[in-house]
């Protein structure tokens, strides 16, 4: 039931974010362009830094706090889907804030691949028979968010 309820949801808030949601935000932080790619950038580029949070004090943290927060993250990772770059007539957004939804969106899908192959290539010659631990990855996925930004940050820049 879950599933298909979060499947309507997602349907539903991928047109309400690219028509309502996204220029009503570009209209407010476009003045400035540093907020509107750190913007931009926080659907996405934000969750994988909560991401890393979470997978750093993944041991330390009560086993009530861990559910709690992969539910937050759960409703996140929705919430960041929603941003994904379709082929809608949505009004203009700002150039900076639309390359920070961009990157940020685009930087997830090829970190999906990065992330796992450069920590096993920084990893497995130091440590030849012993796996990453959390707090490895939770440090690759915050780092990557941050390269994530600082590219944003470049690129609507640069154009």
């Amino acid at each position: 039931m879950w599933t298909v309820l979060g499947v309507f949801a997602f349907i539903a808030l991928v047109p309400a974010f690219w028509y309502w949601i996204a220029p009503a935000i570009s209209d407010l932080v476009g003045p400035v362009p540093v907020l509107a790619v750190i913007t931009g950038w926080l659907p996405v580029g934000g969750f994988l830094a909560a991401v890393g949070f979470y997978l750093v004090n993944h041991d330390d943290l009560l086993a009530r706090t861990r559910v709690r927060m992969a539910w937050v993250l759960g409703v996140w990772g929705v919430l960041a889907l929603t941003t994904m770059p379709v082929d809608v007539n949505s009004p203009p957004l700002v150039h900076e804030y639309y390359t920070g939804l961009q990157v940020g969106f685009l930087g997830a899908l090829t970190g999906a691949v990065l992330v796992p192959v450069g920590v096993y290539a920084l990893w497995k010659p130091f440590h030849r028979r012993k796996e990453p631990t959390t707090a490895v990855w939770g440090y690759a996925f915050a780092v990557f968010a941050v390269v994530l930004l600082l590219l944003a940050a470049a690129l609507s820049w640069l154009t």
